[in-house]
Order: structure tokens, then sequence, then C-alpha cells
């Protein structure tokens, strides 16, 4: 029996699996290209590169993909169960939920484990072909089209301007070109009526054709010297005129060997590997940095003095004359502009730019060492996110399942709506936090293995509780409890559920009711007249949550639904649905005892918020007791006439013909 009803799991699982991983692989992928259409289009391309590329990107992308999956497929698999009372029948023949959740559990476990195969064998290879041919777009030369009105640099070494294109022949009207394929300071401007740009079949030059323009171009090369001497030029006219442009259009794959340094090449070992390698050589250069610094501080302020060797008496009166020196200097204020004062001004000036260019090569070379490390130190920490994300990704599939399988149990809601919305729900806060911990640990602000696990343990205790309260078929999670805790909040309580009888074996007493009706519209008119419902929210801190005439009403509606909910009369018995559930107090939230309500409101940062609930009840309340008192009304008009209508149906005359017995009827019928 349990391998069938595993293979039927099996069954309704894998179809939906298989259509949600379509399903996300296919957003994931698009979201690839949407996010590198701009530097993939128009760049020479044939569809069969294009198609490379999206095929390498489908393999590359699919462990984003699969979590998402399996997290969809599981809430649509329970959904469905529950929705078709299946769930319910396995339980009821007493299998337990988890006992369910183990086939497929199993099943979301191999997943995970060739997961992890496929990141570290397969998927190697397709992200080197995928990058290297999204690397070569990068680097390849974009298509020709001048756009109108803006200077165009798509040209190494040009600049075209042209204020109109003509769209039927891309003629390009009011040309501006500026050459300076001969550098910056030689350059060569021409300006045309109109003019065309196209390819060479080659693919290899650009012609461009100007028809009626001048052109300006200086007859001798300048250099950056500064000389005054005016350069001779040239403003020749021309009617027609071609340039060749070298332009090399053609798609060119670059080698694959330029990755082989980068994460994206190395499997699990390969990673453990340059982990130990790059920290050896970030120990090593960090060593030699702070040798090379502390060598050329001491250096640039050892530089201009000489220390022979002296005796010991030597030794000894120049510290005693340095312990004078310091005696004296401490009972005097010398700064740096006191001490500048004692020389020429040209002393000061040469010891000044002295002192600063010292200080500048320290912080060039200060910073040459802080940007060498930082470019060791992010290889390694980038080759150890990778070690980690082999693991966190196939983890994260068993916790979607968690997560997902309990969900649809507790949903029980099949089809694509609600998993959908739950799935993206999870899903956007999985890699929100997942983008949250990346950021973090390139900051520093968390270790490496913390930053990438940050996910998996923030929503693994949800998927644990989630499976262990669906499991017990706990009502912690029923949106129903959860609605009626906010109406009770709120000050609602909820409506009477009386329901008409058909068979009745204790008589009403109508006068008993009229005498807690009238007894209870005297109260409700009262009460709506009370000050605690009309003072304001400070006095009812300090007087208390205690409330006898409100206790007395709920006290007396009760009974009149107990007296006559026997009733006869479905009218009546439908009115007294019609009476609201009175709370004993104004709200939960004000205490009855005066001592503690007075030391609740003295706490302004909690009696602020409270105060506003409070508010809100007692308007309920105040809309409450209006209902009661129109009700009553109502109810008092019915019980009046249901009591007449019983009292003449006992001042009735009894029949003289007595009543025909059952032996008579079946006799009658025959």
């Amino acid at each position: 029996m349990f391998k069938i009803l595993d293979r039927y799991i099996y069954k309704t699982f894998l179809p939906l699996f298989a259509m949600s991983l379509v399903v996300c692989w296919f957003l994931v992928v698009m979201q690839f290209l949407w996010r590198y259409v701009d530097e993939l289009v128009g760049k020479g391309m044939g569809m069969f590169v294009l198609g490379k590329i999206i095929f390498y990107a489908a393999f590359t992308f699919l462990p984003m993909a699969m979590p998402l999956g399996i997290l969809l497929a599981s809430l649509m698999t329970f959904g469905n169960l529950g929705e078709r009372l299946e769930l319910l029948s396995m339980k009821a023949a007493g299998m337990p939920l988890y006992r369910i959740m183990r086939p497929l559990f199993l099943l979301v476990a191999a997943m995970s484990a060739g997961l992890f195969f496929f990141q570290n064998d397969f998927m190697i290879n397709a992200q080197v072909q995928m990058w290297n041919l999204v690397l070569s777009a990068k680097t390849a030369a974009p298509e020709l089209e001048i756009p109108p009105g803006v200077f165009y640099t798509g040209i190494p070494g040009y600049s075209l301007y042209a204020k109109e294109r003509l769209p039927e022949n891309g003629q390009l009207r009011q040309l501006m070109v500026y050459d300076m394929s001969k550098g910056y300071l030689n350059p060569r401007i021409i300006r045309a009526d109109s003019g065309r740009l196209v390819m060479d079949k080659s693919k290899k030059f650009l012609v461009l054709k100007l028809y009626d323009g001048q052109s300006y171009e200086n007859l001798r090369a300048q250099t950056y010297n500064t000389s005054t001497e005016p350069v001779p030029y040239m403003l020749p006219h021309f009617a027609y005129s071609e340039t060749f442009i070298p332009y090399n259009a053609n798609f060119s794959v670059q080698d694959e060997k330029q990755l082989g340094g980068l994460y994206i090449t190395k499997n699990l070992a390969q990673l453990s590997k340059a982990i130990d390698s790059t920290a050896l050589v970030i120990d090593s250069t960090r060593s030699y940095y702070a040798a090379a610094v502390t060598r050329d501080l001491a250096a640039a302020h050892y530089q201009g003095f000489s220390y022979p060797a002296l005796d010991s008496a030597e030794e000894r009166r120049r510290h005693e004359e340095l312990q004078r020196l310091s005696e004296r200097m401490a009972s005097s204020t010398i700064d740096g502009d006191s001490l500048l004062e004692l020389t020429t001004l040209g002393d000061s000036l040469r010891i000044v730019t002295g002192a600063l260019n010292r200080l500048e090569q320290q912080q060039g070379q200060a910073s040459y060492f802080r940007d060498d490390d930082e470019a060791t130190f992010y290889a390694y920490r980038t080759f150890r996110q990778e070690w980690h994300r082999k693991f966190t990704t196939c983890v994260a599939c068993l916790i979607f399942f968690l997560i997902g399988a309990p969900l649809g149990a507790i949903v029980r809601r099949g089809g694509i709506g609600m998993p959908v919305i739950v799935s993206i729900f999870f899903f956007i806060i999985y890699y929100s936090i997942d983008s949250l911990g990346t950021n973090m640990l390139r900051s520093g602000d968390l270790p490496v293995w913390l930053g990438m696990w940050l996910s998996n343990i923030v929503l693994l205790p949800v998927g644990i509780y989630l499976s262990y309260q669906a499991n017990r078929d706990s009502a912690a999670l029923n949106a129903e409890a959860y609605l009626i805790f906010i109406r009770r909040l709120m000050g609602t309580l909820g409506v009477r559920q009386v329901v008409y009888q058909d068979l009745t074996l204790e008589e009403t007493d109508y006068k008993e009711g009229m005498r807690h009706i009238t007894k209870a519209l005297a109260l409700t008119k009262e009460l709506r007249q009370s000050p605690q419902l009309s003072a304001p929210t400070p006095k009812l801190w300090l007087q208390g949550g205690r409330f006898p005439e409100l206790e007395q009403l709920s006290q007396q509606l009760d009974q009149i639904v107990e007296g006559l909910h026997h009733s006869r009369d479905r009218l009546l018995v439908g009115k007294l649905n019609d009476l609201p559930l009175l709370p004993d107090r104004i709200s939960r939230f004000l205490p009855r005892h005066r001592l503690y309500s007075r030391i609740l409101g003295a706490l302004l940062p909690i009696s602020l918020p409270l105060s506003l609930l409070i508010r809100s009840n007692r308007r309920h309340l105040k809309g409450d007791l209006d209902t009661t008192y129109y009700s009553l009304q109502t109810l008092s008009e019915l019980t009046a006439k249901a009591a007449s209508r019983e009292a003449e149906g006992k001042r009735s005359p009894v029949q003289d013909e007595p009543s025909p017995t059952t032996e008579d009827h079946i006799y009658s019928m025959q």
C-alpha cells in the first residue's frame, strides 16, 4: 500500500515540478538576456552565436531556478492533495504528514545531490563558454547607426555629428567630423552639407563619403611645448571626398585561456587550492608591505642625520643635556609655527616642501599597497564565495521543500494562483537576504561563510516550524484564528449563532423574556449616556477598566437569548442573532484595577498606542450599544405578539368531534 501511495505522490509531483522548473528556468534566462541585451544586440553576431549564448546560459542559471521550481511544485502538489481531500484521507488512514512528505523529501535530496555534482563538473564548462561569448560581444565593435543631434564616438579616433538623418536611405545632413586619428593636438575638422557612412564588404574598413564641404587641417604637427609661434593650416573646399577608416566589424571569439584564473573555471578542489594559495599570497604581501612602509618611514626620518659611535661618557653627557632640554620644553609652549620662526624664509620653505614631498610619496606608496592588497583579497573572497555557493544552493532546495510542502497542506488550494503568489513571496525574501549577506561580506561587516549562508540560516527555522505545525494540524497557522484575534483586538467579538429548532420540549416564558428585555432596554439607554463612553482617554486610565453596568447588560442579553431561543416564532428567533456579543469592559488593554491602570497610563511609550486602541474599542462599543437598543425594541414588539398568539391559542374552544385515532387514519388510507 505504501509503495503504491509513494508512486502516486511521485506521479503527482513530477509533472508539476517539470512545468514549474521550465517556467522558472525561462524567467531566469530571460532576466539574464534583458540585463545584457544592450551588449549582445548589434554586435554582428549571427543567430547561431546568440543561440549558443542562450544555451549555455540555460545551464549556467539552472541552480538559480531549481529552488524556486521545487517550492512551487511542492506547494501545488500538496495543495492539490488537500483540495481533493486526498490528504485528509491519508491522515484518516493513520499516516502522519511527515510520512506523506518522506518520498518527496528523498527525491528532493537526490536532486540536491545531483545539482551539486552538476555545479561542480558540467556547469563549469557552460559558464566558461557563456561568459567567453558575452565578453567577446562586449569587446566587439558595434554596428554603425549615427544618431541625429548628438556626437557619435563609436569609431575609434573619430567624432561625428549629424543634424539630420534621412530614414529612407540613411543619408546624413549638415555633418561635422572631428578626425583625431593623428592625436588630439593635430585634429582634422570637416564640415559637409551631406554624406554617408558605408561599410566595406570585408567589414574591415569604413568609407566616409562627404559632399560639398570644407576641411581644416594643420600643416605642421603640434607638440606639448608652449611656443607661441603660429602654425600654418589649410582650408580646402571639396565637392566630394572619401575617407577610409580602419574598422573591424567582424565578431571574433576570445581565447578561453584568458578566463583561466577566474572562479567560474574551478571546481571544488581547485577552489580549495586557490583559496590556500591566495591566503599565502595575502599573508606574504602584507608582511612585505608592512616592512617596506616601516623601512621607508625610518629612512625618510633619519636621512639627514648621521650617528657616529660614542663612548660612554659622551653618551651620558648627551643624555643629561637631552633631559635638561626636555624640562625646558615642558615649561614653555613650542609648536611648529614657533620653530619655523627661528629659521629663515628659505629654510622654512625647504623644510615644508621636503615634508610635503615625503608625505605625498608615502601616500602614493600606501595607496598602491592598498589597491594591490584589495585586488588580491577580492580574488580570495570570490573563491571562498563560490566554494560556499556550491553547497548553499543545494541546501536551499531542501529548505524550500520544507516550506512549500507544509504550506500546501495548510492552504489546501491547488492550481497556479495562490502557490505562485506564495512562491514569489518566499523567493523574493530568500534572494533579498542573500543579496544583503553578499553585500555585507563584501564590505567586511560579516565573514564570508555567514554572508553566504545567511539566507539559509534565516529560512531553515521557518521550514522546520511550518513542517512541525502542519504535522500537528495546529491552529496556529489557521487564518481564521488570526482574523478572530484581530477582531477581538479591535473590539469586535463576532455575532451570535442562534438556530431555529423545529422540535422543542420546553415552553417559552414570554413574560420572563419581556421582563429581561425591559431591563436590558433601560440598561442600554443608561449606558449610551454613560460618562465613560464620552470621557477623554486619559481619564479612562485614571478610572480603570471596571464597568459593572456593561457586565450586567451582557448578562441580561445572554438571559434573553437563553429564554427565547425555544420560541416557535421564526422571526423572533432570527432577531436574536442581531444582539451583539458585548464585552465586560471597554477594552482588554485597560486594566480593571485603578492602580494598575494608572501605572500603565503613566508609561507613555506604551500607553500612547494603547490609547489609540482603546479609542477604537470604545467606538465599536458605542456602535454595538446602538444596535442593541434598536434590536431590543424590535424584540419587545415580536415577543409581545408571540405571547398574544400563544394566549389566543390556549383560549380557543375544543372541537366536539374527537380527533381520529391512528387506527381510523389507517382505515381511511385503505
